[in-house]
């Protein structure tokens, strides 16, 4: 069989790449917590107020952001783990999500920010009873925004998702990444989340992604169990003999 085509996100844990991207975090989550980031922040956040009002964009932004709730995700997953092909994936995948929504739920009280408090109703009437997931469901990270959890799992999707797509079309693999992108757009229109939430969240989905793809070796074939495959390999007879 012909080796797995490897896409450039698909870096070792041993590599000074690696090494950086949680230097970079760890940097990045400090600079959030002195609060250094968050007259920024708030700025970009009223700007999204004004974009509110709009019944089809606000329904659209809604259902989008629907998207990265984790029920949505773990049902995708279940499904790509349920097909043969995607298997191997789908177990990655959801592995991921755990290991996200648990570590996200941990590290937002350590930073302490709350979520924007400008609010979001939607204009849509059939979403007047709608009630966005929030980020996290443990009652000590609701409330707070840092990093973004469904930007993490979506990166995460980007992530392992798009390593499978990549050895069939490239483009379609770097496209899997626009996923991210457009739940952070998502999540701050919404108010539940300021920019460097987002980036936090992508950059902690990807370095735990990193780490479980290359814990499973993600980049290499999955076999069903070999005992099975040594008995389909005996003859009929060899039964008999015993």
């Amino acid at each position: 069989m012909a080796a797995l085509g490897r896409p450039p996100w698909m870096i070792r844990t041993r590599s000074i790449y690696f090494v950086g991207l949680v230097g970079a975090f760890v940097a990045f989550t400090a600079l959030v917590a002195s609060g250094a980031t968050f007259a920024m922040d708030d700025a970009a956040s009223r700007y999204f107020t004004t974009l509110h009002g709009n019944a089809s964009i606000d329904a659209s932004m809604v259902i989008l952001t629907s998207l990265g709730d984790v029920t949505t995700l773990f049902i995708f997953g279940i499904i790509i783990t349920i097909i043969r092909r995607t298997r191997k994936v789908g177990m990655v995948f959801l592995i991921a999500l755990v290991v996200l929504v648990v570590l996200v739920m941990y590290i937002k009280p350590l930073i302490g920010r709350e979520i924007p408090s400008y609010g979001f109703t939607p204009a849509a009437g059939f979403l007047t009873d709608f009630t966005l997931e929030r980020d996290s469901l443990a009652p000590i990270a609701a409330g707070l925004s840092y990093p973004s959890g469904h930007a993490s799992r979506a990166a995460a999707l980007a992530f392992i998702v798009g390593f499978a797509v990549y050895n069939k079309s490239k483009v379609a693999g770097y496209a899997m990444w626009s996923f991210p992108v457009i739940i952070g757009i998502t999540r701050l229109y919404v108010m539940q989340h300021y920019p460097t939430d987002i980036i936090g969240g992508i950059i902690f989905g990807s370095i735990v992604s990193i780490v479980l793809a290359n814990a499973m070796k993600l980049d290499q074939p999955f076999f069903m169990s070999r005992f099975k495959g040594s008995e389909d390999n005996k003859a009929p007879g060899d039964a008999l003999q015993r």
